[in-house]
């Protein structure tokens, strides 16, 4: 079916869905075989199937079902200790895919990578860079957007204790989120959410 495992991370990277689909998602057992392949892969650091795919903001059908088919990835940390819900805040997937993975593993919305960063650090700092060509392809962009309010509220909704947790640079979720320009509206769900749990 593919000749290398950099087959099917072009499917992703490409985003050909359609494909990823009809191949990867054929049935459980290639499925696991092939996210078996790339968990054991020393070049992707620790990354499962779910790290690299939401990585890309992939349609929610997808992830529903990479997750059925291996429950125990969305709790599955990188060689950073970000598992894929790091990867996807701070990829800025949107809204109901971060909802989604939160839902299916709200015990992630509150790890800290080796950074001390959660999910929600990540969407609340739109500084954040997670991979190095991410960095480069930045430096053609004029502007970065701020927080998105949803994203944000959509993490809460599964851990008000992630916004009380400082990262190693002793910042809050809040104080990222301020740096960033966040809205008015986005500053004061954080605020709420830091009193409520502390």
């Amino acid at each position: 079916m593919f000749s290398s495992i950099g087959d099917i991370v072009e499917l992703i990277i490409v985003q050909d869905w359609k494909t990823f689909r009809s191949s990867v998602l054929s049935s459980p057992a290639s499925f696991r075989n092939i996210a078996s392949a790339i968990s054991s892969c020393s070049e992707l650091n620790g990354m499962t199937l779910l790290h690299a795919a939401v990585r890309f903001n992939p349609p929610l059908d997808i992830v529903t079902q990479m997750i059925e088919f291996c429950p125990h990835m969305t709790a599955a940390k990188d060689c950073l200790d970000r598992t894929p819900l790091h990867v996807a805040a701070g990829s800025g997937a949107s809204p109901e895919l971060l909802a989604l993975i939160a839902h299916a593993c709200p015990a992630a919305c509150d790890v800290q990578d080796e950074e001390g960063k959660t999910p929600l650090h990540f969407a609340c700092d739109s500084s954040c860079v997670l991979f190095e060509d991410d960095q480069e392809n930045d430096e053609s962009r004029t502007s970065k957007q701020p927080p998105n309010h949803e994203s944000i509220a959509a993490l809460l909704s599964h851990s008000i204790h992630a916004a009380t947790l400082e990262d190693e640079e002793e910042k809050t979720p809040l104080e990222h989120a301020i740096m960033s320009d966040a809205s008015l509206k986005t500053v004061k769900l954080l605020q709420s959410a830091t009193s409520k749990g502390m």
